[in-house]
């Protein structure tokens, strides 16, 4: 694979996770500029990781060395930075969400196919070690025939962390268009497209306290609501519980588990590409009938780890859906995070904020097929 020209717009706190990730793992990406719609910012960044030219939004644009940009700007501003990105002919890879309905995700995704540029969207934490090893068990029946999942992303906020927590409890953000992403994105890798949605939402508290950053101290509203209960059916028939919500401080809900017929399999978090699989089969519950030992009981107890088949560098790490929207372009193909799982996973999304205002059942129009799957045993810049 040739080495790619990567532009980096915004320098905001996600930046460095990119940068340093992709200089450490993806050589065939060349981060060769970043920019910020605050110059200074993006100087910094520029300073901090060795990259050779700190731009304006519009410098960035007009780079002709710049093949593709990574738009990391505040959610509220990824559809006119993704047209204005996609319009200066780049190819786009964008953090989540791509843009806040589908009507405005079809909108930008055919101005791309106008210009003839291809398109990427975090998360892409579905190609990494952790969920493509659980694709992998999945797909190799470990736990039979799959009926139930049970998805839950119980947090407080973001404000005791993120130096800017405000953008976050503004229309277009929240729980549900922040982390939904990436529990989303794995149910469709691993089970396949939704069908239906049905949901509730709900706000602990319509005010929320910053206790780090220049506004450490003062209190901010909420725009949107914080929490998020909703039960999904797949076309499979699959059905999943599930929940998401920036007001529990505690919980011991499992963050991701999916029943099968055979038997049980965990995954410690969807927001971090690295994660060991966990195995409880049926066999361990029946085989006490058969033999009353204490190894049979002990073993009826545990779940047991399983091996992670891929390259596991970080726990969370970003810029694989880089590598392989690179690589699509490389060999004219489709990347993994492309426009029809962008679509289904936007729709989702909307499909829960229609069910929770309306108390209705939310009918997708979209579908998608599964992302291919990686094969076990290649090398961490193999996709």
């Amino acid at each position: 694979m040739r080495t790619f020209k990567i532009g980096i717009l915004g320098a905001g706190v996600i930046s460095r996770t990119y940068l340093a990730d992709i200089k450490a793992f993806y050589q065939r990406l060349e981060i060769v500029a970043c920019a910020d719609i605050d110059v200074a910012l993006a100087q910094a960044l520029a300073q901090e990781f060795d990259i050779p030219k700190a731009y304006t939004v519009k410098e960035l644009l007009n780079d002709a060395e710049v093949e593709i940009v990574i738009n990391l700007t505040p959610p509220q501003f990824h559809v006119e930075t993704n047209r204005a990105i996609i319009a200066a002919g780049k190819h786009l890879f964008s953090e989540k969400p791509f843009a806040p309905s589908l009507k405005e995700t079809k909108e930008v995704l055919a101005l791309a196919a106008e210009k003839g540029v291809k398109i990427g969207c975090a998360p892409d934490t579905f190609l990494a070690s952790g969920l493509q090893s659980m694709r992998y068990y999945l797909d190799n029946q470990i736990i039979g025939k799959p009926f139930f999942v049970t998805a839950n992303m119980t947090t407080f906020g973001v404000e005791t962390w993120h130096p800017n927590p405000v953008a976050f409890y503004k229309k277009g953000s929240g729980p549900l268009f922040d982390m939904g992403p990436y529990y989303l994105s794995a149910l469709v890798a691993l089970l396949g497209p939704i069908e239906t949605v049905m949901a509730f939402d709900a706000t602990g508290k319509s005010t929320r306290h910053i206790y780090v950053g220049a506004n450490a101290g003062t209190e901010i509203e909420t725009e949107v609501p914080t929490h998020y209960s909703g039960i999904l059916k797949l076309k499979t028939g699959v059905v999943v519980s599930f929940n998401l919500s920036f007001d529990i401080y505690k919980s011991n809900l499992p963050m991701f588990e999916i029943y099968g017929d055979g038997g049980t399999l965990a995954y410690p978090d969807p927001n971090f590409g690295g994660g060991t699989p966990k195995i409880y089969r049926k066999e361990q519950y029946t085989d006490v009938i058969y033999q009353d030992t204490p190894a049979a009981k002990a073993r009826k107890e545990v779940f047991y780890d399983l091996p992670e088949l891929f390259p596991r560098v970080k726990d969370y790490s970003r810029g694989l859906g880089v590598l392989d929207l690179a690589k699509a372009i490389e060999t004219n193909t489709q990347n993994r995070a492309n426009g029809e799982l962008i679509q289904h996973i936007t729709e989702t999304i909307e499909g829960i904020l229609s069910a929770a205002e309306t108390g209705e059942v939310y009918h997708m129009t979209t579908t998608c097929d599964r992302p291919a799957p990686l094969k076990p045993g290649g090398n961490i810049d193999e996709i």
